[in-house]
């Protein structure tokens, strides 16, 4: 058996109660670095760059996890929490934010598929898997602006930030900055991931 025989076996394998319970924690992790990013945002004009500053911690975990459990389904069940969350929100914005978690994630796992070694899938991977965030995750923001920002001022968000957040969300090539930035930022995270467990990547076999 080829070496690439071997790690296309080993990356095949079915998830196991442990690889599930892996996920699990990482995923409960990636909501907290959701609700970092969303404590971080100082003023209604920095909310915009959220998901960029999300993604920067998202990318961090993504890299770990997609070493620590190199298996199909692994970034689905990394998605759970995220997309409970959004889901039970109730709202437009967090039915469209749930429908995009899974998307993405599917989209990231056909990216990786058999190849779970390969840093260049991991890290194309994770980019695109966080881009949810800034594409569908803001759709209502910049498409409806207005219809955002007054639901905001309905669950108690400061008018000042509201206004603020309307002003920045009525520039609509903004998108296309936030969504550069989201890229950017989780690329960086991915290489600071890297970085953090280079020992268990080099166990891996994927430095």
């Amino acid at each position: 058996m080829t070496e690439g025989e071997k790690m296309k076996q080993f990356t095949g394998q079915k998830m196991q109660g442990r690889d599930y319970i892996t996920c699990g924690i990482f995923s409960l992790l990636c909501m907290v670095a959701m609700i970092l990013a969303a404590v971080m945002n100082l003023s209604g004009y920095t909310a915009i760059f959220y998901p960029a500053v999300a993604a920067f911690f998202i990318g961090i975990l993504y890299v770990i996890i997609t070493a620590k459990v190199p298996k199909s389904g692994a970034v689905l069940i990394f998605s759970i929490v995220p997309c409970i969350y959004f889901f039970t929100s109730g709202l437009l914005e967090g039915l469209i934010g749930a429908a995009g978690v899974l998307l993405f994630a599917g989209l990231a796992e056909l990216i990786l598929r058999e190849d779970r070694r390969s840093l260049r899938r991991v890290t194309v991977s994770g980019v695109v898997y966080t881009l949810y965030m800034s594409t569908l995750g803001l759709a209502e923001n910049f498409i409806a602006t207005d219809i955002y920002c007054d639901n905001a001022l309905e669950h108690g968000i400061n008018a000042t930030v509201v206004e603020q957040m309307r002003h920045m969300y009525g520039i609509k090539p903004l998108w296309l900055v936030v969504i550069a930035v989201t890229a950017l930022l989780t690329f960086a995270g991915i290489q600071t991931g890297k970085r953090l467990i280079k020992k268990h990547l080099k166990k891996a076999g994927m430095l």
